[in-house]
């Protein structure tokens, strides 16, 4: 009989000193088993969609304008449409390039006795953009520009071509891979130029502000 106990209790305590020894080794693999963090995802450069020539057609609404001549003030107004074109890079970010338009304006106006219309009108102008999206281009532009003018009086009309500047910003937009959409705002003034209507030489400036909505294609 205790032979019996003396052989079961040695097997139990074999068994559990087993079962301790293993403990420790389970221990030690669970802390060299350390998870690998998940590789960082690599940053994907942005898409060039903007580079390249392009052309499109414009329409929008010339407001506040100003035709100044001394001792008066006319204020006008009107329709404006027309085209452009130009070519453009992107690097990275950025768009820039250089675009030319040109259109018939109509915006006229009388006061005191005198009146003008505005004609045919164009710029060159420098742009420079940031591509918010692959499909989303904001953009500022500025350069030089050109009006014909007619102003009349009583005393008869005259027409001339008025020399300035433009400036403003805007926004295209894509709607398929070529085809993109525009909205754009600028200020313009044409300078002053010497005016003879029949009643005597006198300097008027001209100026006005337009927001243009237009159509564009990519090629």
């Amino acid at each position: 009989m205790k032979a019996r106990f003396l052989i079961g209790s040695t097997a139990a305590a074999l068994g559990i000193a087993t079962l301790l020894g293993a403990i420790p080794a389970q221990a030690a693999d669970a802390v060299d088993e350390v998870p690998v963090a998940p590789a960082a995802p690599m940053e994907e450069p942005p898409v060039n969609t903007w580079s390249g020539p392009y052309a499109g057609v414009t329409l929008g609404w010339g407001f506040n304008g100003r035709t100044e001549a001394p001792g008066n003030t006319v204020n006008t107004d009107g329709f404006v449409g027309g085209g452009f074109a130009g070519y453009q890079l992107q690097n990275g970010m950025f768009v820039f390039g250089a675009e030319i338009d040109a259109n018939y304006s109509n915006l006229r106006g009388s006061n005191a006795g005198l009146a003008s219309r505005s004609g045919f009108d164009g710029s060159l102008r420098a742009r420079m953009g940031v591509a918010v999206t692959d499909n989303v281009v904001i953009y500022g532009t500025a350069g030089g520009a050109m009006q014909n003018l007619r102003v009349t009086d009583v005393a008869g009309s005259d027409t001339n071509t008025m020399l300035g500047w433009t400036a403003g910003a805007g926004v295209d937009v894509k709607m398929t891979e070529q085809l993109f959409g525009r909205v754009e705002y600028r200020y313009t003034d044409f300078g002053s130029r010497t005016f003879n209507t029949g009643s005597g030489a006198q300097s008027i400036s001209s100026s006005n502000n337009r927001v243009m909505f237009g159509l564009g294609l990519q090629f």
